[in-house]
Formats: C-alpha cells, sequence, structure tokens
C-alpha cells in the first residue's frame, strides 16, 4: 500500500470503505470482520435472550452443550477449510471445482459425525451434569447442530476463497437472526426447557446450511456429486495439506479456549473473572489481524505474483485499523473496565494494554503465516502458530 494511500487513510477514514468496493483484499477483510461482530452481537442477544425465558439451569446446560459441539466443529472444520481456500482457485475447469467442494465437504461432515457421537458417548462420562447427551432427542439435536454448523462454516470458506465473503456476512446473519425466532417459537410451542433452546440453535443452522447453498448456486452453480468412491479418493488426494492446515487453524483458535482454563486453574475463579472480561474487550483487536490475513491467503493464492504487495498492503490495513483504536483504548480503557465494578479496574487495566501491544507482533506473525500457505509452506505456519 503506497504512502499517500495510508496518509489518506489516516486523515478520511470514509476513504477506507469507499476503497474497499474496489479493492478485493479489504473488502472480503471487512466482511469477515463484520461477520465476526455480528455473530457476537446476537450470539449476546441470544444468551440475554434465553436468560429471561428459561431457567438458570436451563441455559447452563444448553450453553455446555454448545460450547461442546463447538469445539467438535473447530477440529472438524479448520483443516478442510484451509484446504479449500487453498485448492479451490487454483482448480482448471468447473468439474475440478465442484470435486474439491464436495469432497471437503464430505469430509468435514464425516470428521463432525465422528467427533460428535464420540463426544456424545464419552462427555457425559466425565460430567454427570451432561447426562443429557445420552437420551436419542438430545443427541439428535446436538448431532444436527454440529453437523449443520460444520458445513456452514465450509459454505463460509468456499465464500472468502471465491472472494465473495459478503456471502458469508447474508448466510450469518440469517442464522444469527433465526435463532431469536426460532427461540420465542419454541418456547410458546412446546416449553421452556433445554432441548427446545437447543433445538432452536440447530434448526437455525440448518436454516443456515440450506441459505448458503442457495447463494453458492447462485454464485458458481456447482455440479452435482459425483459417486461417493470418486469423492473419497479426492479427499485422500489432499490428506497431504489437512495436518498443516488443520494445525494451523487450531493454533490459531484455541488460545481463547485454553488460557481462561489454564487462569482458572493456576489462578482462581476470581481472577479469571478480570481476565476473561479483559481479554473480551480487548478482543476486538485480536480480529482485525486473523480476518485480514483470511483474506490475503485467498488473494494469495488467485494472485501468486503478487503475494508480497497484497502481504504489505494487509499490513498497511491492520494499521490502518488498529493503531487509532489502540491509541484511544490505552487513554480510556480503564474508565472502560470500571463499568464492571472498582476491582475490574484495578486487575485488569494493566492486562489489557499487554493484550492491546501484543495485537501488534500478533498481526505479523498472521500475515507471515499467511504467506507461508500460500507458498505450501504449512510445515512452518503450523509450527509458528502452535
Amino acid at each position: 500500500i503506497g504512502r499517500s494511500l495510508r496518509l489518506r487513510f489516516w486523515r478520511h477514514p470514509g476513504a477506507l470503505f469507499r476503497h474497499a468496493r474496489q479493492n478485493s483484499l479489504l473488502r472480503n477483510s471487512i466482511f469477515i470482520m463484520e461477520t465476526t461482530a455480528i455473530n457476537s452481537f446476537f450470539g449476546f442477544i441470544f444468551w440475554l435472550m434465553a436468560a429471561h425465558l428459561f431457567a438458570a439451569d436451563v441455559v447452563g446446560l444448553t450453553a455446555a452443550l454448545i460450547s461442546s459441539s463447538t469445539i467438535v466443529v473447530l477440529p472438524a472444520s479448520l483443516g478442510v477449510s484451509g484446504i479449500l481456500i487453498q485448492s479451490m482457485p487454483t482448480q482448471r475447469n468447473a468439474e475440478d471445482w465442484s470435486m474439491t467442494f464436495w469432497a471437503g465437504t464430505l469430509t468435514a461432515t464425516v470428521l463432525s459425525l465422528a467427533l460428535g457421537g464420540a463426544t456424545i458417548v464419552v462427555l457425559p462420562l466425565f460430567a454427570r451434569d451432561l447426562d443429557s447427551l445420552h437420551k436419542v432427542a438430545y443427541a439428535a439435536s446436538f448431532s444436527v447442530a454440529t453437523v449443520a454448523t460444520t458445513i456452514g462454516v465450509i459454505l463460509d470458506n468456499v465464500f472468502i476463497a471465491e472472494r465473495a465473503a459478503g456471502n458469508m456476512v447474508i448466510r450469518n446473519t440469517i442464522v444469527a437472526v433465526s435463532k431469536l425466532l426460532f427461540v420465542a417459537l419454541f418456547m410458546l410451542m412446546f416449553g421452556a426447557n433445554a432441548l427446545n433452546l437447543l433445538g432452536a440453535w440447530a434448526v437455525a443452522s440448518v436454516l443456515g446450511v440450506g441459505f448458503g447453498t442457495f447463494l453458492l448456486i447462485r454464485r458458481t452453480s456447482p455440479m452435482r456429486p459425483s459417486r461417493m468412491s470418486v469423492l473419497w479418493r479426492t479427499a485422500l488426494g489432499h490428506r497431504s495439506r489437512l495436518a498443516g492446515n488443520q494445525l494451523i487453524g487450531m493454533g490459531g483458535a484455541l488460545l481463547p479456549y485454553v488460557v481462561p482454563l489454564l487462569v482458572t486453574e493456576r489462578l482462581s475463579a476470581s481472577d479469571n473473572a478480570y481476565f476473561y472480561t479483559t481479554w473480551m474487550m480487548a478482543g476486538i483487536f485480536l480480529i482485525v489481524s486473523p480476518a485480514v490475513s483470511l483474506s490475503l491467503f485467498a488473494e494469495g493464492v488467485h494472485s501468486p505474483h503478487e503475494l508480497l504487495g497484497k502481504a504489505r498492503t494487509a499490513l498497511g490495513l491492520i494499521g490502518a485499523i488498529i493503531v487509532p483504536c489502540l491509541v484511544g483504548i490505552f487513554l480510556v480503557g480503564g474508565i472502560l473496565l470500571s463499568a464492571f465494578g472498582p476491582a475490574y479496574e484495578s486487575h485488569g487495566v494493566g492486562l489489557l494494554r499487554i493484550v492491546l501491544v501484543a495485537s501488534i507482533p500478533d498481526a505479523i506473525t498472521n500475515v507471515y503465516v499467511a504467506l507461508l500457505r500460500v507458498q505450501g509452506r504449512l510445515a512452518v505456519g503450523a509450527t509458528l502458530n502452535v
């Protein structure tokens, strides 16, 4: 990105969004960040609504089941998503493109079914409060939600691979709004229990798959899937890329789940309250560079000869977004934390500043990993992320 363009973004932030209309790297980056923001906002509304309509034990059980489902979705989808972004733009014709898409979807579906089934069997053995998973209705809802969410993630990454992440925003908005509608509908029709709350989540996820498929057909018109044996051979042909992309994805995604557990175990639940609140406040800065880097990954596969130039553009874009916000939060972060209480401000303000500073080397690492993925150096990228 040229120096004059950087200065224009700093002096006139609106120029950033006008430029996005012509720049697919910038446009897709904004769409990916917008999707994260929409899911976070409506997720908050979903649980706020559930807290008012359902008993606390129902909300707690459902939250645990959905969290378990989310953990299953990560290993089932992250590696496959990386393969699709790495492979689909390079396919020479519609047949090869469709074969890659269906093989990836098959792989992710099989993984989600296998991991979800294992979770249904094993998890209640270690957590007695989750023994409802051994009931057929709960197990079925859990499985449907897990598989549908996994396929939804695959569709989202196909849109990213095709540099059409606006469809990702539309699909996720439909899912998020549908969850709220189905929660109210199911409670009125069937009662305020955990199965209905989980069922609302599952039905909305299925609706999202249907709508995402419609958007995909409208844009690309994929061919009908081939025989299962052909798809399986195609999937096996990508297995060398699966482990690397899986480790790269898991290395980036697991940190927010693991660190709160470590804080609770090594320090205390109270310390984790201060930590988690501060981490979530700083989280807006930690979604910028992954979004831009994922967009850079897709851009680089489409145009490998422009990779280094696009990487410089990505770094300039990340800086244009996070540096002004970082300065602002550095100045007023303590005041924002005080809204949760004086203890949160005194315990969290130092941590908040550490996380904000860490977002800068985190951005450099994410952009570099995107370059490594485009170049096929997955082992290096996986080692760095892990």
